[in-house]
């Protein structure tokens, strides 16, 4: 049998049935559990497993109702424990909690609670004033007066309330030619149960893309500024960003994106900036071409194909029907075909639209698309 005591004001209560206690804010009462053969045990507070308290003690400063379950070798659990609800008293004193994180190093100062004039202390009598720059501790109970009232004003404050936000950036594909459309997908993740608001990510386009349209799961992206506002981020939430850019024939292809603010701060900066880019392959394909033989535009040209001797282009028709193949092409197609087998071979292709294959043998995916035969 799981059974758990509590220990206050040099008093045990042994419960064998749900009991509550009543504490002073600031104050902690110690809670025992006792079960043969236990290894260890695992505390919760209002059905939530409290972390690192594995111990058959654990001291309560927080209101909730408290349980435990007991582990033996085999890491075989007992039933849930009677529970203990510990509660606040009534206090003459208005009382507040209050949530920080530990890294943000909060002072003093930072306890706001509505009133101007306040002077805090770190007893209740009141004695000796606190400087404005002493950092807050965890756990601890700060008291105040007003200069302009005779109300008296306790606040506890509690280090729990670090945020962590991780950016991450992706591209679809990496190695194209240039004015090839590509995506970038930035993700915004809270990976924390604490909500944040005003969240905003810095995702500016470098010379080397030309924008073309975006989507958002949430709040509003400016091109032009390169700022996404997320005025809401939930706990464990994820949003997106989906950006559609075209490759430019030259500039800076790294693409960054960085979270510069949020409520609260995040601390946790080692994951605030993410980066993605391109490899152009240097090569442009150009769509249309008129092969009537006057001097102007009369093959089909792909620029910088001679940088890829290996390259193998296939043309296709509208059927999927192959029509054109050339190894190590060299921009001289002018519309013909050259297909053995095909009745028309050695004819000049029908204007239209026919679409290509284009495999630069250079540990690359084929680069496909189509293009128009004009006369």
């Amino acid at each position: 049998m799981l059974v758990v005591i509590a220990s206050f004001f040099e008093k045990a209560y042994a419960q064998s049935e749900n009991k509550q206690i009543t504490i002073s804010p600031g104050e902690s009462v110690q809670l025992n559990a006792f079960s043969e053969g236990t290894t260890y045990y695992v505390w919760l507070r209002n059905n939530e497993v409290i972390e690192n308290a594995t111990n058959s003690v654990y001291s309560v400063i927080k209101e909730g109702i408290y349980k435990a379950i007991a582990y033996n070798d085999y890491n075989c659990g007992s039933v849930l424990s009677n529970s203990i609800e510990v509660r606040y008293s009534k206090t003459s004193e208005k009382f507040t909690a209050l949530h920080f994180c530990e890294k943000a190093k909060p002072t003093i100062m930072e306890l706001d609670i509505g009133v101007s004039d306040l002077i805090w202390y770190s007893t209740k009598e009141r004695n000796v004033s606190l400087p404005a720059t002493t950092l807050l501790e965890d756990g601890k109970m700060y008291y105040a007066s007003s200069l302009s009232s005779e109300v008296s004003y306790a606040v506890e404050v509690f280090m729990d309330a670090c945020i962590d936000i991780a950016i991450q950036k992706e591209i679809d594909k990496v190695k194209v030619p240039y004015e090839t459309i590509v995506n970038f997908t930035i993700s915004v993740f809270n990976t924390t149960n604490i909500p944040a608001i005003n969240v905003i990510v810095k995702e500016e386009l470098p010379s080397g893309y030309i924008y073309q349209e975006h989507q958002s799961s949430a709040g509003i992206y400016k091109v032009a500024e390169g700022i996404w506002s997320i005025p809401k981020l939930a706990s464990k939430a994820q949003e997106n960003l989906k950006i559609k850019v075209k490759v430019a024939n030259k500039g800076d292809y790294q693409n960054q994106v960085s979270l510069v603010y949020s409520e609260p701060e995040d601390f946790e900066i080692q994951n605030n900036v993410s980066t993605a880019s391109v490899n152009p392959l240097g090569i442009i394909v150009h769509d249309i071409f008129t092969p009537n033989n006057d001097g102007m535009n009369d093959t089909f040209v792909i620029d910088s194909i001679d940088n890829y001797p290996e390259n193998v282009l296939k043309i296709y028709n509208r059927y999927g029907t192959l029509v054109y193949h050339k190894k190590t092409y060299d921009n001289s197609w002018d519309g013909f075909i050259n297909v053995n087998g095909m009745l028309n071979k050695n004819e000049r292709l029908p204007p239209g639209v026919y679409f290509y294959n284009l495999d630069l043998r250079s540990d690359t995916e084929p680069i496909i698309g189509w293009i128009f035969i004009g006369y």
